[in-house]
């Protein structure tokens, strides 16, 4: 697999809908043929759209490849396809995984990682939290895995390195785009002692439509993950319910019940997720599913695209009607059943960020989940 042009194909999505391009690959035979390939071989293999055809050889650059190998060389980014070795198995077993990672350090081997997510606007209390577990985590040889933002996600991430462990960033831009700017030194330490990675070329700027595939990856490359501090519209609540879809265990740290700064977590343990106060918790977690291992008890996620997956755990309080336009017609476009984004792009008539910030916000309130084909349904 020529995983440039690979990297290539992938950049020119959403033109021809990245969830084809395995079975595009097929059709082509490689990579390169399938970047390269002309108006009318598209659409004679009758995967795709002719709108979506012509977006993609508009948007098409044949110096792409070129470039992109260029900047990983400048760089120091490997670029690694799901179809070489070194892509990292767990985050090979979730469901749409990225196909091709830009990395810039080294993902960590083991097979055994935990994510530690939680909100931006921490308290001392959370970043306490977060710091604790990392740190000890890390002590145990067990890999970090955060988002790379500011809040939990730094304490987390700065917890593993100062520990002496590994931790990897996961980005939801292009490896370029330090964002925030303020964790440019973070990122720099972090890909010397673990890996900042992406899945988006360099250029991606850090638009809300990109994170919900970022926490998607923070879920794949874990075991596990440890709520720290989430307030009832914390995107880490996301994260949390992304992971008990894809079959993860979801932690969730306790906090003061006379303020408004852990009340997700508090609904996510409601709901089924595991309280965890001391890091020996999540350490005999780890034990229980190396046995499992051993005895090849552990079950891989045995549900296909085209079938319906359990509902997943829900985890947020609904919210009144959305009062905007958008968000009632995206509701009402649900109603008749599962959509892709780009499905909801073209019906609502908005454009992509103003659908993906609305399916964001009617996601937070409770109202819409989406499933392993990534579509869009209603709770």
């Amino acid at each position: 697999m020529d995983t440039l042009y690979l990297a290539a194909v992938c950049a020119v999505v959403p033109g021809l809908g990245r969830s084809r391009i395995p079975k595009l690959l097929q059709a082509f035979g490689s990579a390169k043929a399938l970047f390269e390939a002309g108006r009318d071989d598209l659409l004679a293999t009758g995967m795709c759209e002719p709108k979506n055809v012509v977006q993609f050889i508009t948007k098409r650059n044949f110096d792409l490849p070129r470039k992109l190998e260029a900047f990983c060389k400048i760089n120091g980014v490997q670029l690694v396809s799901i179809y070489d070795e070194a892509y990292p198995q767990a985050l090979r077993e979730i469901h749409d995984p990225p196909l091709v990672l830009y990395v810039r350090g080294q993902i960590p081997s083991t097979s055994y990682a935990i994510g530690v997510v939680g909100s931006r606007d921490a308290t001392h209390y959370g970043l306490k939290a977060a710091s604790v577990f990392a740190k000890g985590l890390a002590k145990e040889g067990i890999p970090i895995i955060s988002g790379g933002a500011k809040g939990i996600d730094a304490a987390a991430h700065e917890a593993a390195l100062q520990a002496g462990g590994s931790t990897v960033a996961v980005l939801g831009c292009g490896l370029d785009i330090a964002y925030p700017s303020g964790n440019q030194k973070l990122f720099e330490r972090i890909a010397r002692q673990g890996a900042v990675i992406s899945e988006y070329p360099p250029g991606t700027a850090p638009m809300a439509i990109n994170f919900p595939a970022r926490n998607r990856s923070i879920v794949g490359l874990s075991r596990g993950i440890v709520v720290a501090e989430a307030a009832r519209k914390s995107g880490a609540l996301i994260t949390a319910h992304i992971a008990a879809d894809e079959g993860r265990e979801v932690y969730c740290v306790p906090g003061n019940i006379f303020e408004g700064t852990s009340i997700g977590c508090h609904d996510l343990i409601r709901k089924g997720a595991k309280l965890v106060d001391s890091v020996a918790d999540i350490l005999e977690e780890k034990q229980a599913w190396q046995f499992a291992m051993r005895r090849k008890i552990f079950q891989p996620n045995i549900f296909t695209a085209t079938e319906q997956p359990p509902k997943p755990l829900p985890v947020y309080e609904r919210k009144p009607l959305p009062a905007s336009d958008l968000g009632k017609k995206i509701l009402a476009l649900l109603q008749q059943g599962p959509l892709s984004l780009e499905e909801i792009t073209e019906h609502s008539g908005a454009s992509v960020p103003e659908v993906s910030m609305e399916l964001l916000e009617l996601q937070v309130a409770g109202y819409l989940e989406v499933d392993r084909a990534q579509r869009y349904f209603r709770l």
